[in-house]
């Protein structure tokens, strides 16, 4: 009798547990409650989503900003350059006119007519030659300091100056911290 008693208490005991692990189940696989675990799985990913798209158009916008402002400075620049360009070529057409020949008046004696009567003095003819071209001396070459001081006046920034005159950067803002405007 007492091993039927143990029997049926371990029966009555797994009984209670089986259900209780079955309501467990049921309660753990109910669609509503996956459906609902789900959803707040896929809004959590929506939410960081959001931040990284947030942040991403944010560095964008800021990339944006910085491209503008070297637009704008590329903008002077090439503006600085057409000037500098118009510059020298009007520099080369007067220069280019001052190496055409400009005639030269001379004189010349004019002979005696037969039958005339001698003046005082005689009349000079001027006759016209060419003039010798006008040869610049070719300027001695300015030396790294000059190069970047005028590179700095016309509104370069120390990259593009080391670049043009050939010299590092380091030298250049050397030579531009030692030589304020």
């Amino acid at each position: 009798m007492d091993l039927v008693i143990a029997v049926l208490i371990v029966i009555a005991v797994q009984l209670v547990m089986f259900l209780f692990l079955r309501g467990r189940i049921h309660q753990e696989l109910n669609a509503t409650t996956l459906l609902k675990d789900v959803q707040d799985e896929v809004d959590g990913m929506v939410r960081e989503l959001n931040l990284s798209a947030e942040r991403n158009i944010g560095l964008l916008e800021a990339r944006i900003e910085e491209m503008e402002a070297l637009l704008a400075q590329a903008d002077q620049k090439i503006i600085l350059l057409a000037r500098e360009v118009e510059r020298r070529e009007k520099a080369a057409e007067v220069y280019s006119q001052l190496k055409r020949a400009v005639p030269e008046l001379v004189a010349q004696p004019q002979p005696d007519l037969p039958g005339a009567e001698p003046a005082a003095q005689p009349e000079p003819v001027m006759e016209w030659k060419p003039a010798t071209p006008v040869t610049a001396e070719p300027t001695p070459p300015r030396s790294l300091k000059e190069r970047v001081l005028a590179f700095r006046d016309q509104g370069l920034e120390p990259g593009a100056i080391a670049t043009t005159t050939g010299a590092t950067r380091g030298e250049v803002e050397l030579i531009l911290s030692l030589n304020p405007q």
